[in-house]
């Protein structure tokens, strides 16, 4: 298999195949994720909170749903080289927790680099222009993995 690539445009429809085969998911529609944005090498996913994420009478949001999210939307920018299809599977994945998420939350990730065996890629998570979680995540490219 040839060296993966960031392509330099996505096909038009690659955004509304992500949704349609996403956000019927219940992980993704219960906790209020949707996709929102994907350019090449780059994907924003955004959570609106709902009472299945958020901390008890703390009122912010679970620190694993955080950390899904990150590893969620990282996925989403990697797939971009590879037209939506997903043949990877996470390797590692550091979150570093800077603030408490209260409310809405965005998760902007980008591809920091790619070779036949491998993606990095950091994710930052926000809410307004609070950054509450900074993630780094490294992909393990398998082809004929998953699609």
């Amino acid at each position: 298999m040839p060296k993966p690539q960031i392509p330099e445009t996505l096909a038009p429809d690659l955004l509304e195949r992500l949704r349609a085969r996403f956000h019927p998911w219940p992980l993704i529609s219960g906790w209020g994720l949707t996709i929102e944005s994907i350019d090449p090498g780059l994907a924003v996913m955004v959570l609106v909170p709902t009472k299945a994420v958020i901390n008890g009478s703390r009122g912010n949001v679970n620190g694993g749903v955080l950390a899904t999210m990150a590893d969620m939307v990282s996925a989403l920018a990697l797939s971009t080289a590879f037209d939506g299809a997903m043949p990877f599977a996470t390797s590692d994945l550091h979150i570093r927790y800077l603030e408490p998420a209260r409310g809405e939350v965005r998760g902007e990730a980008q591809v920091v680099r790619i070779s036949g065996r491998s993606g990095i890629l950091e994710c930052r998570l926000t809410c307004g222009d609070h950054l509450v979680a900074l993630s780094t995540a490294n992909f393990a490219i398998k082809p004929g993995l998953g699609g």
